[in-house]
């Protein structure tokens, strides 16, 4: 999958700490694999994840969902015991077992800390 890098002009809606992302077959095997955000939304307190991933916006750390939504990505990635769960409940829902971690590669994209 390709990342679509570009400013992001709307304000985030959430904020999002101990994240990660995803790519998962959402829309079947042989389609291009789908990127979520999976983290501790600090506004809801709650775990979140996100719908597929459409544009970064590496310079304001935010990101723009299939859904229009608007997260800005908090401290670096991480794990949060009810990000996962909320993770492992909607895989389950979606039928879903392969998954692929590319936190990594979101991460080494972003400005600041």
């Amino acid at each position: 999958m390709t990342w679509r890098v570009e400013p992001i002009s709307e304000e985030p809606s959430r904020t999002l700490d101990a994240w990660f992302v995803v790519e998962v077959p959402l829309d079947g095997e042989h389609a291009p694999w789908a990127r979520h955000l999976v983290g501790w939304n600090v506004e809801s307190t709650k775990g979140r994840v996100s719908s597929p991933i459409e544009v970064l916006d590496p310079e304001r750390r935010l990101v723009r969902t299939r859904s229009g939504k608007v997260y800005e990505l908090g401290h670096g990635p991480g794990l949060n015991g009810d990000a996962f769960t909320t993770w492992c409940t909607w895989k389950a829902r979606h039928g879903l077992h392969d998954e692929r971690d590319v936190s990594d590669e979101v991460a080494g994209l972003l400005s600041g800390p």
